[in-house]
């Protein structure tokens, strides 16, 4: 099978066998078959075009080897791990995506997990989020934050990662299997949209349930059991279980179940995070920036960016979470206290593009000698950011950089109402330093990104302000039987990227069932 990279196909074409022989230099009948592996989209200068690698299985492909951008190389597909040893049920606690996808393949393997939620069923879920859209009545259990699917759902549902994972394409395939276009195994910048999320989140679930694992949704994790340093079992707002392996992924945002787990003894540091607001401007804008002529074509769909600069203070900024044609959404987990996100459906139809605009927070702005300094600094940034009903703070991106107010130039998609105020007072001066420069640098790359742009306040819960210390087999460092896992643990940073770290600790915990180490 060849692996051939860098096809080019025009805007407004699709990838056919004669655009790989055009590659090959050959004809379209020695073009067997071929599967596309990837996407993207080549928009650099005004030349904008696709360029595919693809597998293709080609007549005399030993004859094709010495041409550029071709090799002989066997996709290997995934193969699932083999249980050789009887165990003890696994727990897992959290069913965000890597929760998902470490009960997912526990199940897979036979071994019929348990799995523990805080949240509500996504069905539920969906209900309660929308309530909140409409009224802002919060439910402080099930929410954007917590729930099945954990924070991703309520988002644009972007599978992009920078991560470099065999992996990757097994998470791919069941989000496939679950519902979504196959497209998305391959496609450039592929998304789901939460209205597609909402779907295949359920279906995951009926899955692992068909395949013997229970999933128990409005159920909090109160501590673990631990003897001699290692996990025997678990205790909920609702029962007690016993077990030998408890992968733990409860997302960026329980700070109160940290809480206790650092009072048993698990061993968990600070962490650097981000924090800063979600930018809105006209989609419209973003398209002309950077497709050109191509603006509206509908084979490109909705344009989103990716921006980062270094600034005077030493401090990074950097766009995160774009969502083209997508809106802004409340996302806090308590009452008085302000977090805002981006969230999209499927079509990204919306009238707004918008974006986290981050500013690195390093550990010695809370340092305070306390492993969950951070959490208590997040804490602080939502109060101040908080008004009544949820509305939140905003401000013209020009007026901020000339420290006027006045009324918005874009009507922002907020879903419970802005209040126009200098949004220099939610945060310290380094962090305003950086935005202020940042801004000013990407006005230069998306030009009239100051003069058409909100800014709305607070986007906190990029990333998790601590980190769950693992060893090399996926276990805590002080208590044995407990793998921590995903964005929360602090080894991911997305759907993927969370998807992927699931996979990964469920091989470790099967790892240690047939080593009988546990």
């Amino acid at each position: 099978m060849l692996k051939i990279h860098q096809i080019r196909v025009e805007i407004g074409e699709e990838l056919s066998k004669e655009h790989i022989a055009k590659k090959l230099r050959t004809v379209p009948s020695a073009i067997q078959s071929y599967d596309i592996e990837r996407e993207s989209l080549d928009a650099r200068g005004n030349d904008l075009h696709f360029s595919y690698t693809v597998y293709a299985n080609v007549r005399n492909e030993e004859k094709f080897l010495r041409l550029k951008d071709v090799s002989q190389e066997t996709r290997d597909d995934y193969v699932l791990p083999v249980v050789r040893k009887k165990t003890q049920r696994p727990v897992v606690i959290g069913f965000g995506p890597a929760g998902m996808y470490a009960a997912l393949l526990l199940a897979e393997c036979g071994l019929k997990p348990l799995v523990i939620e805080r949240g509500s069923a996504v069905e539920k879920r969906s209900q309660d989020v929308e309530r909140f859209f409409h009224d802002g009545r919060l439910d402080e259990e099930s929410n954007v934050q917590f729930g099945e699917g954990g924070a991703g759902t309520f988002s644009d549902g972007k599978l992009t990662t920078r991560i470099k994972n065999f992996r990757i394409r097994k998470v791919l395939e069941e989000f496939v299997e679950a519902g979504a276009n196959p497209s998305i195994i391959y496609e450039h910048r592929a998304h789901l949209g939460t209205d597609v999320l909402c779907t295949i989140v359920k279906n995951i679930r009926e899955k692992i349930i068909r395949l013997g694992g229970e999933v128990h949704f409005d159920e909090r994790l109160e501590k673990l059991i631990v003897k001699e340093n290692r996990v025997t079992g678990i205790v909920t707002n609702k029962d007690r279980y016993e077990a030998e392996h408890v992968i733990l992924a409860i997302g960026h945002s329980a700070a109160d179940t940290y809480a206790q787990l650092l009072l048993q003894g698990v061993h968990m540091e600070q962490k650097d995070f981000a924090a800063g607001v979600r930018v809105e401007h006209p989609q419209s804008l973003i398209d002309t920036c950077t497709y050109g002529r191509y603006a509206g074509h509908p084979s490109l769909g909705a344009a989103s960016y990716q921006l980062h600069a270094k600034t005077s203070v030493n401090r990074g900024i950097y766009s995160f979470c774009m969502c083209p044609g997508g809106i802004v959404i409340p996302s806090s987990i308590k009452e008085g206290e302000l977090v805002v996100n981006g969230m999209s459906y499927s079509d990204r139809g919306g009238a707004n593009a918008n974006s986290a605009i981050l500013v690195q927070i390093f550990k010695r702005d809370f340092d305070h000698g306390h492993p969950l300094d951070g959490f208590a600094f997040q804490k602080e940034l939502e109060k101040k950011a908080f008004r009544k009903g949820f509305v939140a703070p905003a401000q013209n991106i020009k007026d901020y950089l000339s420290q006027e107010t006045n009324a918005l130039c874009l009507s922002s998609s907020y879903p419970l109402g802005t209040t126009v105020e200098d949004m220099h007072q939610l945060f310290g001066e380094e962090v305003n330093v950086a935005m202020e420069e940042g801004f000013r640098i990407f006005d230069r790359r998306i030009h009239g990104f100051i003069e058409q742009g909100i800014m709305v306040g607070m986007e906190s819960r990029s990333s998790s302000p601590v980190r769950l210390a693992r060893k090399e087999d996926g276990q805590s460092l002080a208590v044995q039987g407990l793998f921590p896992c995903g964005e929360g643990a602090g080894y991911a940073g997305g759907i993927v990227s969370s998807a992927t770290d699931g996979l990964k600790q469920a091989e470790n915990v099967i790892s240690v069932i047939n080593r009988g180490l546990i």
